[in-house]
């Protein structure tokens, strides 16, 4: 079981929605380290006894506080303002970046998202009111682990420059132009996450509202991306079993399996002075950060005080390095997500209300956020990247 499928089940067991990828934040906030070790492959015993274990260490953080379930509200519309951002002696790209804005709070554990916008040359956050996804198939949650007859409607996840709107899947799941998306079905008509037999991968295209069946698997579908040589997507029977990566054609609905999911997608190459968590090289991705085709690893650990790396790779062992420092150190750099475009990435940061700027020329820059809801001592707020960054208007 690979980092994707281990956090799709980890949302599952959570109850939470993927629509804001809060299970990210939830997930780094119960376990410091990141995520990955290489070829890491779990048996499915091994597997279960690792969602168990998650489980009851995240009923301590989130679940088990007065046995009350979470509960998923909108933001508010008018938002208070926070202080103005700070300015930068080195002149920023200014665009329009969309994200979600997620509160979370505690106890009892609850849930806020929104989408919204950030003036990147301002700092300033500017709720969506008009955000909707009604009459747009996919994005829901039916059933979990912990609570088998709940469900959870779709909300705004990814911003598609294309169409102009938003849509109830994220990054992965938006076709290269931004005018289609696949979604997962399970069948039959009526099952949850836990009893369904087989799933059906489907294609939605906004501009038509046509909706057709690509591929059929007897188990789980879960996508990884979607890119010029189709969809990739990972599969793992109902009941339990050996992960399969395939590469499904959109025009043809033909599917081939592909190498695991690991080699499937790519990876960074240790080198010398690397740090070392529980004595194995071990790293996981900032996600939907890449540059110039690359994805953005993220190597170490979030534990306080422990050295850490974000950097991408060029060619096996040609590495770019973006941040080398240890974790709550002065740089305070802590990505969580991130977008990148033709010369740099945007990045949001765990600590919420942040933003930060690199480019390869100029660094890293912190540019402080603004307009975003005011939260309690109980509160944590944080942003995730919904789409690329757009002009402004």
């Amino acid at each position: 079981m690979n980092e994707e499928q281990f956090r799709k089940r980890f949302r599952e067991a959570l109850g939470t929605a993927p629509v804001s990828d809060l299970s990210r934040r939830i997930e780094a906030a119960l376990s410091p380290p990141p995520p990955r070790r290489r070829r890491l492959a779990l048996g499915s015993i091994a597997a279960t006894l690792a969602l168990v274990l998650v489980g009851a260490f995240a009923g301590w953080r989130l679940i088990g506080q007065h046995a009350r379930p979470a509960s998923v509200k909108a933001l508010p519309t008018h938002i208070a303002p926070t202080p103005a951002a700070a300015a930068s002696n080195v002149a920023l790209p200014v665009c329009r970046m969309p994200v979600i804005v997620s509160l979370d709070s505690g106890p009892p554990a609850q849930l806020q998202t929104g989408p919204g916008f950030i003036n990147t040359g301002t700092g300033q956050y500017t709720p969506d009111s008009s955000a909707s996804v009604t009459g747009l198939p996919g994005g829901a949650v039916i059933g979990n682990n912990l609570k088998p007859n709940s469900s959870r409607s779709a909300a705004p996840t990814f911003y598609s420059e294309n169409l102009r709107r938003w849509l109830p899947v994220d990054a992965r799941s938006v076709s290269p132009d931004g005018a289609s998306y696949v979604w997962e079905r399970l069948l039959p008509e009526g099952s949850n996450n836990l009893n369904f037999a087989r799933s059906e991968l489907h294609r939605y295209d906004v501009a038509t509202s046509t909706d057709r069946i690509l591929w059929t698997y007897a188990g789980s579908i879960d996508v990884v991306r979607w890119d010029a040589s189709g969809v990739l997507v990972e599969t793992v029977p109902p009941n339990g079993g050996a992960l399969i990566t395939w590469l499904v054609n959109p025009p043809t609905s033909t599917a081939a399996q592909q190498a695991s999911g690991f080699e499937a997608r790519g990876g960074l190459t240790q080198l010398p002075g690397d740090p070392l968590q529980n004595g194995g090289f071990a790293y996981g991705n900032v996600p939907y950060a890449e540059f110039d085709g690359h994805q953005i690893y993220r190597i170490g650990s979030r534990e306080p005080g422990t050295p850490e790396i974000v950097a991408y790779e060029t060619a096996p062992g040609q590495r770019v390095t973006i941040y080398r420092g240890s974790q709550g150190d002065a740089t305070t750099f802590d990505p969580m997500s991130g977008v990148g475009d033709a010369a740099g990435i945007w990045f949001t940061d765990y600590a919420g209300r942040v933003l930060w700027r690199w480019q390869p020329s100029t660094g890293l820059h912190k540019i402080a956020l603004s307009g975003l809801p005011n939260s309690g001592p109980n509160w944590s707020i944080y942003e995730t990247s919904a789409g690329a960054c757009l002009p402004l208007r």
